[in-house]
């Protein structure tokens, strides 16, 4: 994906005022039209569905990655199953987000750095413009690489089931991406969010996809499981407001929570380990957290990090910390520090990974 195949195009010579520059351009339009059918018939019945489904200007695909696909980390396990009864069932519940590794994306070299036991794993996928999108779009449990390119509208895709290639049709320029679990099947659907008509387009893993408006210009999409059915609800915070607003997937109400102040910024999470996301935003200037919880309805507040660190929460099992909460973290930039607050005791976990320009992308890469 580093690496793009060029293609040159020769003019086409220009025809002359007797038969033979006609019978030129005869042959030069009739090249054309057959060239034309090849591409629409390389391109697929699906892809152009997909592209119809988004109702925009046409989408034109770049040319496809020519190196090999990275592999994963060796110790990496596939998704685990347990016996129930007579039956296996998955250990990666659909209502339980698998525990965070840390992993940056680093755009100056295309590159991936993930944290792997006592040491770190590098690998080449991306483009310094892509937007790092890491999802479980293979339902192995695993996070894999993937990135959108917005000047393409294509998700780039490295199933770490089995190294191979995954490329999405889907999107554009201007839109959102988030891999979320629309469809509640324990997989990630490409997801997208479009600020000019606040639709949202996702391209669903069961099949088809699910196009609905819900927001307004403005708007920050914040998709997250808030009423505990294992999918995704389509949610925007409105910052005029202070604001969260949800359309719920089990009911298909609309609930609304205003919480902190306009300019803070949105972070809804599973802080208290009730398998639903809970309101929650941070304030930088004094560093301030206020999570609303959903399994009592308190707000509980927090003092963590500096103005200047970017937000990371996630569910970080270690030793001293395995229980299903999300724990409030933070990256800094300037020392390529993370700075966890275990959930469970409040207690600090310190570890230096990155450096200035990465952007952090915690996800559950090994267990």
């Amino acid at each position: 994906m580093s690496k793009k195949r060029n293609t040159h195009s020769r003019p086409l010579d220009k025809g002359k005022a007797d038969a033979t520059g006609m019978r030129r351009d005869s042959r030069s339009l009739t090249g054309l039209v057959i060239l034309g059918i090849l591409l629409l018939t390389t391109v697929g019945i699906a892809g152009l569905a997909n592209w119809r489904a988004l109702n925009t200007a046409s989408l034109s695909a770049s040319p496809l990655p020519s190196v090999t696909p990275p592999s994963m980390p060796a110790n990496a396990p596939a998704k685990e199953f347990v016996y129930a009864g007579s039956s296996l069932i998955s250990t990666v519940e659909p209502f339980r987000q698998p525990p965070s590794d840390l992993g940056v994306f680093r755009p100056v070299e295309n590159g991936w750095y993930i944290a792997s036991g006592e040491g770190w794993i590098n690998y080449s996928w991306g483009g310094g413009t892509d937007i790092p999108a890491a999802g479980d779009f293979d339902g192995d449990g695993k996070a894999d690489l993937a990135v959108y390119r917005p000047s393409d509208g294509i998700w780039y895709i490295v199933r770490s089931s089995d190294s191979s290639y995954d490329f999405k049709f889907w999107g554009l320029a201007e839109d959102k991406p988030f891999p979320a679990d629309f469809d509640g099947d324990g997989i990630s659907d490409a997801a997208l969010w479009r600020p000019s008509d606040q639709v949202w387009y996702v391209l669903k893993s069961t099949g088809g996809n699910m196009i609905f408006a819900f927001g307004a210009s403005g708007d920050t999409p914040v998709p997250a499981d808030y009423d505990g059915d294992g999918r995704s609800d389509g949610a925007v915070w409105k910052d005029g407001t202070a604001t969260f607003s949800v359309l719920q997937s089990s009911n298909g109400q609309t609930v609304n929570y205003s919480v902190g102040q306009s300019g803070d910024q949105p972070l809804p999470r599973d802080y208290d380990g009730d398998g639903k996301a809970d309101f929650a935003t941070r304030r930088t200037s004094d560093n301030s957290w206020r999570v609303r919880q959903s399994s009592d309805s308190t707000i509980q507040t927090y003092t963590w990090g500096q103005s200047s660190d970017i937000a990371v929460p996630a569910r970080y099992a270690d030793s001293g910390d395995n229980d299903a909460k999300v724990d409030i973290a933070v990256w800094r930039p300037s020392n390529g520090g993370w700075y966890i607050r275990r959930s469970s005791d409040g207690s600090t976990r310190t570890s230096l990974f990155g450096a200035a320009g990465d952007i952090p992308v915690p996800s559950n890469w090994r267990r």
